[in-house]
């Protein structure tokens, strides 16, 4: 498992549905007592074995989007940039993220903003992905300014957002995507990982 992750986490090495039958005990039990959400998510995640942050994980797709609060991003910023690695960034990216943002529109513009410009790779592909979901609801005008200032970046995980965003985005609008790819200029991984639904 570490392997898998190129050795970046420990693991207890549980499997994936032995950590979901235990889990859901655990969280039957907490269910009935009174706990800070947050405050647990951050415990997890501050486990050293990355199976705790998989429980994390887990207890955020069973939180309902209408108990966030509007300083959520917060939180959904300090998940992000903890114990960063792809497979608990684009869960929490392509989920939690593209709920928040929906229940919250107007906070879609100073965080974004914020995370475009950081120096962080996880925030910066997860302002990339954070509509994989959003179908029809998706700002295209945004993810292409977002595709336009990182096309030239030739980090992997960030040319793979790239290519991913707009394959995705292919399914509901592929005239749309056709049309930014043709006068994109977007080259190499990218490209190919757009296309690929197209060809």
């Amino acid at each position: 498992m570490s392997a898998y992750v190129k050795g970046k986490f420990f693991y207890y090495g549980v499997s994936a549905p032995l950590r979901q039958k235990i889990q859901k005990e655990w969280f039957a039990q907490i269910n009935v007592e009174t706990y800070d959400f947050w405050e647990m998510i951050y415990a997890l995640f501050e486990k050293n074995e990355r199976e705790f942050q998989m429980v994390a994980i887990d207890m955020m797709k069973k939180r309902s989007p209408k108990q966030f609060s509007e300083e959520d991003w917060r939180n959904l910023e300090h998940t992000i940039v903890t114990k960063s690695w792809w497979d608990t960034v684009d869960l929490i990216a392509s989920n939690y993220v593209g709920k928040y943002f929906l229940k919250y529109p107007e906070e879609v513009e100073p965080v974004i903003t914020s995370w475009r410009n950081s120096n962080n790779l996880w925030l910066q592909r997860t302002c990339l992905i954070f509509q994989l979901k959003h179908k029809e609801a998706i700002d295209f005008k945004l993810l292409t300014d977002l595709i336009d200032q990182f096309k030239g970046d030739k980090e992997f995980f960030i040319q793979k957002a790239i290519g991913w965003s707009l394959r995705q985005h292919s399914r509901t609008n592929p005239n749309e995507v056709k049309s930014y790819l043709e006068n994109s200029g977007l080259e190499g991984l990218a490209r190919r990982e757009a296309e690929r639904l197209m060809k």
